[in-house]
């Protein structure tokens, strides 16, 4: 991949942030996340996935587009290692607010080790802060805190680590991974699923989601919600504000199909 049309997409300020240290990892992941939004515009369009970098590089940088779970991560972790990072890709279960949980090793996340720590390094969830999150013990727990609220990594066995976000006082799951690296193509079943299965939340709804200065921004094919800390707004998304929706908080100049009926 081209790396410097990649920085210059993102605005990654390689002068000042040139070392292999956490202050650059989350320089470079903020950066990430503020420009490319979470997005799952290609499942619902029926368009076929790709994992091909160079694929993903003309979607994301050149298209201006984002992508779901395995694009970003995959890209974003992708650029990491070039820059010379030890990141690896982990196969990650969600826990669903219903205390349900996701197909088995169905998400893609990253973790990044830097001086012996190892940090979630994922860009590609789409409720997780700007910068990395420090996997650490239940007794010596290291807090993230941002405008979307306070996140943990708590390691579970040696093997398993929880990735969490404080609500109302108690400490939730979002999901729990395997401290095992993973290939991209160790997740192709998984990405046949969730682009064409039924059951497959990305396949039932739109879903489009990015940070902002005011906190988060989500939309789905009903409902635009903004978040600003604790106080959520809604908006009802037609087939006549959606596309002004997508560009005013996303960036993004698609047409959505089922939109359109």
């Amino acid at each position: 991949m081209n790396c410097l049309q990649f920085e210059n997409y993102l605005n990654i300020n390689t002068s000042q942030y040139q070392n292999l240290n956490v202050e650059t990892l989350n320089h470079m992941m903020e950066r990430y996340m503020l420009t490319v939004p979470f997005e799952n515009i290609s499942v619902q369009n029926q368009v076929p996935i790709s994992v091909n970098i160079e694929d993903l590089f003309r979607k994301i940088v050149l298209n201006h587009r984002g992508g779901f779970c395995y694009e970003m991560n995959h890209l974003f972790g992708t650029y990491l290692e070039e820059k010379g990072f030890d990141v690896h890709r982990a196969s990650a279960t969600i826990h669903t607010p219903d205390g349900g949980r996701s197909l088995e090793g169905s998400h893609m996340s990253l973790y990044t080790k830097i001086d012996g720590i190892y940090y979630v390094t994922d860009v590609g969830f789409g409720d997780l802060p700007l910068h990395a999150i420090p996997i650490t013990h239940v007794s010596q727990p290291t807090v993230i805190s941002d405008i979307n609220g306070e996140f943990r990594a708590i390691l579970d066995t040696e093997d398993y680590y929880h990735v969490q976000k404080l609500k109302n006082n108690e400490w939730v799951t979002l999901y729990h991974a395997l401290l095992k690296p993973q290939f991209i193509h160790d997740f192709d079943d998984k990405i046949v699923y969730n682009q064409s299965n039924p059951n497959s939340i990305f396949v039932k709804q739109l879903l489009v989601t990015q940070p902002q200065t005011f906190g988060r921004a989500t939309m789905t094919h009903r409902t635009l919600t903004l978040s600003y800390g604790d106080t959520k707004e809604k908006y009802d998304v037609t087939a006549h504000n959606y596309k002004h929706f997508l560009k005013k908080y996303f960036n993004l100049d698609e047409t959505i199909d089922r939109l359109e009926d």
